[in-house]
């Protein structure tokens, strides 16, 4: 009968440490994932993708990139190569890390001239 007891309770021991682990996996991976460059790529490349979406042939857009230009600078990614727009795929690339870019797409069936100046990106939808 003790046997048993001991049984149970040596499960549930393992369990418990057990659900420990698993929680603390995931918030160390939570936060990670939300202090990484990864989600300021992400933002910037959907901003700049759903801006050439409304746009219209004509239209200029200076778009304030300061704090994105500065986590690639702290990356060591050049600020030319940190945002890049492929007009045959339709497609805005952005590198805020040395290893990471996140890529987003966008409909308008536009050519889009971009150039840097300062803490800015001016795009010029034609």
């Amino acid at each position: 009968m003790k046997n048993k007891k001991a049984n149970i309770l040596h499960e549930q021991i393992i369990f418990i440490i057990l659900n420990v682990v698993f929680f603390s996996v995931m918030i160390v991976f939570i936060y990670l994932q939300s202090s990484s460059t990864s989600l300021i790529e992400e933002g910037t490349a959907k901003q700049i993708a759903l801006l050439i979406d409304s746009s219209k042939p004509g239209t200029e857009i200076q778009i304030n990139l300061q704090d994105f230009f500065k986590k690639a600078g702290e990356n060591e990614v050049a600020k030319e190569k940190s945002i890049e727009i492929d007009n045959e795929k339709n497609l805005v690339v952005a590198k805020a890390g040395a290893d990471s870019f996140y890529d987003y797409g966008y409909f308008n069936d536009v050519n889009v001239e971009y150039k840097f100046e300062e803490d800015y990106l001016v795009l010029v939808v034609k």
